[in-house]
């Protein structure tokens, strides 16, 4: 089975990002989505036609709200985007696509979001690199000397008001990259009152010269796997 949640960011107020749903592909392949406790937010507007939040959706194909969100396969960038991903065009793995690459759209304020994996009992999951339009041209210039398989420092910035836990990624000590996507910063703090810090690497997989500054970077974190943990542990991210 394959799952990814969907963020839903609250733009009238803090800009804070809730998971409100939880999407399964089943050993079926039938699509099953369930909200989660997040979508209580009073801000939020159910999906059309599921306004049930103790109901299970389930559906043979890919629901529409995710649909909407891939690129069609006529257009050139349908390839482009699987390739930035580091997948394979030809494996039509849109469901991973989609937990890679967010399937934001300028129209709402949704993103859609893997669930970090146990493999051999290391946490291991790609992002791409938040944020990278905000640097400074001094910084963005920097980014050029960024190469495959370069290790990112990561730090608290202290001086966001809005979220504790943002986490900015660095080159060496002083290089600003961009930031961790938000939804990864608080399994992190986590993982760092289980690890040390030389434990959890940031590399980066893949340098996307050519694509837009949200795709640029496609990077891995990579941790063992503390007994006990669970990845996306808030009571959010839990099925009503």
């Amino acid at each position: 089975m394959k799952s990814v949640f969907v963020m839903w960011q609250d733009s009238t107020r803090s800009r804070m990002w809730h998971p409100v749903a939880k999407l399964t592909q089943d050993n079926s392949s039938n699509y099953v989505l369930k909200y989660t406790k997040g979508s209580s937010h009073e801000n939020f507007s159910f999906f059309p036609s599921m306004q049930d939040t103790l109901k299970s959706y389930t559906s043979p194909r890919l629901f529409s709200f995710f649909r909407n969100r891939l690129i069609p396969e006529s257009r050139p960038e349908h390839d482009s985007m699987f390739e930035w991903s580091g997948l394979s065009a030809e494996s039509k793995d849109y469901l991973e696509l989609l937990a890679i690459s967010g399937g934001e759209k300028k129209t709402d304020h949704f993103r859609i979001v893997n669930i970090p994996k146990n493999e051999d009992g290391f946490y291991r999951i790609k992002f791409f690199v938040s944020s990278i339009n905000y640097l400074n041209d001094e910084e963005k210039k920097k980014l050029h000397e960024l190469q495959i398989s370069d290790i990112l420092n990561f730090e608290i910035d202290k001086f966001n008001d809005i979220d504790p836990d943002a986490t900015i990624l660095l080159k060496e000590q002083s290089i600003k990259v961009g930031y961790l996507p938000h939804y990864l910063c608080k399994d992190l703090k986590t993982l760092r009152e289980h690890l040390k810090d030389d434990q959890i690497l940031i590399s980066i997989k893949k340098i996307n010269k050519d694509a837009p500054s949200q795709f640029k970077i496609l990077c891995e974190l990579k941790a063992p796997w503390p007994k006990g943990f669970k990845a996306f542990s808030d009571e959010e991210f839990t099925t009503c």
